[in-house]
């Protein structure tokens, strides 16, 4: 059995397992502008160590940075992945669900059309919404 954190980014469900999740929050120290690579748009404070900002929206829906301004009120999920911390901002959270392996369902072709297929582990329906859920190994890697 997983647990795994069900969370909203725009109108898309995502999971995430519970394991690579330090903590939600809207507490990051210091949020601040970096060049990175790829989905990176910042660095922000926590528990006195830099770490990354993920911006999923933009990897996922291919939509403009979200932007320092915004990173100030949000709230993150911060995940801790081979001994690095990142966060990724997120419109809000919906539930802690428990599902066996069996649960997480082949991603369908209509529902990953623009997206990355590989970085997700699967999906699990919860009532009349997929969660896509997310593969942390190959979404930090």
């Amino acid at each position: 059995m997983e647990n795994i954190l069900v969370f909203k980014i725009g109108a898309t469900c995502f999971g995430i397992e519970t394991a690579y999740v330090k903590t939600v929050t809207k507490n990051l120290e210091g949020v601040y502008a970096e060049p990175l690579s790829g989905i990176g748009v910042g660095i922000a404070g926590y528990d006195g160590q830099k770490i990354c900002m993920f911006d999923l929206e933009k990897k996922f829906f291919g939509s403009t940075d979200i932007g320092l301004d915004a990173c100030h009120d949000a709230e993150f999920i911060v995940v801790s992945f081979e001994g690095n911390g990142f966060a990724i901002p997120i419109d809000g959270t919906a539930d802690i669900v428990q599902v066996s392996e069996n649960d997480i369902l082949p991603i369908p072709a209509f529902a990953v059309r623009y997206m990355a297929k590989n970085i997700f582990k699967g999906v699990i329906v919860l009532g009349d919404k997929l969660v896509l859920v997310l593969n942390v190994g190959r979404l930090f890697n």
